[in-house]
């Protein structure tokens, strides 16, 4: 399998340690992009705090940055489905 590597571990058992490092750079798109929106979230609620009264204008912002986050999610659950890398 690609992105797969085996590891003996004496005479007669086998270790199978499962590392794939496009799962692995997936997930870390997925959590980038997940933060992006926590951040964005973050400041509208602290611009509504402190009586901003266009706190409305990080909307778009934090749409385009869930699209974004669904985008990762999505290309993460689609690659452990194609190569059964858990």
């Amino acid at each position: 399998m690609r992105g797969m590597t085996k590891q003996k571990r004496g005479k007669n058992s086998v270790l199978d340690i499962s590392f794939c490092e496009e799962k692995r750079r997936r997930i870390n798109e997925f959590a980038d992009a997940y933060h992006a929106v926590m951040d964005l979230q973050t400041q509208q609620l602290r611009a509504a705090i402190d009586h901003d009264t266009d706190f409305s204008r990080f909307d778009d912002l934090i749409h385009m940055a869930k699209q974004k986050k669904d985008e990762a999610k999505y290309a993460v659950i689609a690659h452990i489905s194609e190569h059964r890398c858990w």
